[in-house]
């Protein structure tokens, strides 16, 4: 009479969380692109990005990302002179969690700061709702918001997992020109879709993201 006393009891302890942490890096962020309605280009701001993320029980998982980039560690082709860095907290709900590919649904929030030193440039001025043109300017850009994201963390071996994910969100985001050496203003210019550093002042869009993380286990 105690036998299935004794079975049920070991199920439940095979599935109790194993308190897992993981040593994460982004594989596509060193060659980030960014996402428009016009399609995905080359944004020029290229970052590494590490993270770690720990397993609180069998459904839940946080995490947090910090990623740096600048003209000099970048491998491929950059603006004129950049560097930024960026934090990104996270937090995971696991819904198919006894599975070997566990599928999730999480929300991220982020921060970014990118300073810049741009040559022969233009840009739209809110304040003055005029556009300029210039020689050399220092540019500075805040962006932060939340993405509402899915993904899989795909089991390759008991160390190693691959992370695909997609999202989109929103953003809020500060462009600030300063220092400028020939400053002139310049007949409006409409673009379709001007990128991210051409308008001056505060924007409110659309933040998509999608990529793919290597998962490497630190703990047994």
């Amino acid at each position: 009479m105690f036998l299935p006393l004794g079975v049920c009891a070991q199920t439940k302890r095979s599935t109790e969380p194993k308190n897992e942490s993981y040593i994460t890096t982004d594989l596509f962020s060193p060659f980030y692109i960014q996402g428009n309605l016009n399609g995905f280009i080359n944004s020029g701001t290229p970052r590494w990005r590490v993270g770690y993320v720990k397993t609180l029980n069998p459904k839940a998982k946080i995490g947090l990302d910090i990623g740096y980039g600048s003209t000099n560690n970048s491998v491929i082709q950059t603006f004129d002179n950049y560097s930024l860095w960026e934090i990104r907290p996270e937090y995971y709900h696991i819904i198919t969690y006894k599975r070997k590919t566990l599928k999730y649904v999480s929300l991220e929030l982020f921060y970014l700061t990118q300073n810049e030193k741009f040559e022969t440039q233009s840009f739209f001025s809110e304040q003055q709702r005029e556009s300029f043109s210039f020689d050399n300017a220092d540019y500075n850009r805040q962006k932060f918001g939340i993405i509402p994201k899915f993904g899989m963390l795909i089991k390759l071996s008991n160390k190693i997992r691959l992370n695909w994910y997609t999202g989109i969100g929103l953003n809020y985001r500060i462009n600030t020109y300063s220092n400028f050496v020939n400053l002139t203003a310049i007949p409006f210019n409409e673009e379709h879709f001007p990128p991210y550093y051409r308008n001056e002042g505060t924007r409110i869009g659309a933040e998509f993201t999608a990529g793919l993380k290597l998962y490497y286990k630190i703990n047994r």
